[in-house]
């Protein structure tokens, strides 16, 4: 799938603020890129995740709004960028993506 394609269908677990009983994973900056997830666990496992991120890429939203898909799916916080890129394999620019899922995977592992 493409990028575009993904976010026409917007971005429900994006936030421009903490949500309020939320566990907050740490802020990864990297050049003007920032991002940050942010998780609710029930009986251990996550149940909820939303991320706060700049709207400059629209590559670091698509992965990180599917990122936040896989890990409601699972109940872990467990995704790998394979997963991820292999999803946006449309995409044309592949070293940006991967550039991209790598700030996804160092705000998912804290």
């Amino acid at each position: 799938m493409k990028v575009s394609e993904f976010l026409k269908n917007g971005m429900e677990h994006f936030t421009a603020e903490v949500p309020e009983g939320f566990e907050a994973l740490p802020e990864i900056k990297e050049g003007c890129h920032k991002l940050q997830f942010f998780v609710k666990r029930e009986g251990g496992r996550v149940k909820e995740c939303r991320f706060k991120a700049t709207k400059r890429c629209k590559k670091l939203l698509a992965l990180s709004e599917k990122a936040c898909q896989l890990i409601e799916e699972r109940g872990e916080i467990e995704v790998s960028p394979e997963e991820l890129l292999s999803f946006f394999s449309e995409e044309k620019d592949r070293k940006k993506m991967e550039e991209r899922v790598k700030i996804v995977e160092r705000a998912l592992k804290g």
